[in-house]
């Protein structure tokens, strides 16, 4: 701890961007990759992620991640406080994040069946997305597990802040959600879809 009383009391003389940089080094000094990652079952392809935010990788279920991914991004907003969960609930679940995965701050993805995450494709802040209805709709089952489907997400998808995607929900390539979207449904390639409930709105 006296460590890392010293290294802060540096960077409160430093400039600004200098103190970004200590203070993202002292936080993995206090809560490593090898930390964050704490799913028994997680798969990670290549080297570890960045988890530039407090990230968590739960569940019974397996969690497979891509090369070269980042989690969380400390200039990103609402950094502070915060984290990200990946979360396969259940024994058969599986979430797919590709290669070179770049998030926001504040996701949360929960899956009981089947997720996955193209490369390359970008998260914005406050992004859910969910593979099953929490409770079902009938009343005398409200509280069982609802129906549960897919989602696949497709390479080079941008993702903007505050966007919710659904069950059986598919997304080609290159496409861009905007803020604030409810996604639920099939959308093709190199389209830009927003709204609730999300339509196109026009083609790339």
């Amino acid at each position: 701890m006296r460590v890392v009383k010293k290294i802060y009391s540096l960077a409160l003389i430093m400039p600004r961007e200098y103190f970004k940089i200590a203070h993202r080094d002292i936080f993995h000094y206090l809560l490593p990759n090898s930390r964050a990652l704490i799913s028994k079952r997680l798969i990670v392809h290549g080297k570890k992620p960045v988890c530039s935010q407090k990230s968590f990788f739960t569940g019974a279920g397996k969690i497979e991640l891509g090369n070269g991914c980042i989690f969380g991004f400390i200039s990103g907003g609402f950094y502070r406080g915060g984290c990200i969960e990946f979360q396969a609930r259940s024994v058969d679940a599986i979430i797919s994040i590709g290669n070179l995965v770049k998030t926001n701050n504040n996701i949360f993805i929960c899956s009981v069946n089947f997720i996955s995450v193209g490369g390359n494709t970008l998260i914005g802040q406050y992004v859910t997305i969910i593979d099953h209805d929490g409770h079902a709709l009938d009343p005398s089952k409200r509280n069982e597990l609802g129906e549960f489907g897919k989602v696949m997400i497709g390479k080079n998808v941008w993702i903007g802040n505050n966007v919710t995607i659904l069950k059986n929900t598919e997304i080609g390539d290159n496409t861009v959600i905007a803020t604030g979207a409810v996604v639920s449904g099939n959308f093709p390639a190199n389209v830009i879809i927003g709204g609730v409930p999300a339509k196109i709105i026009r083609s790339l």
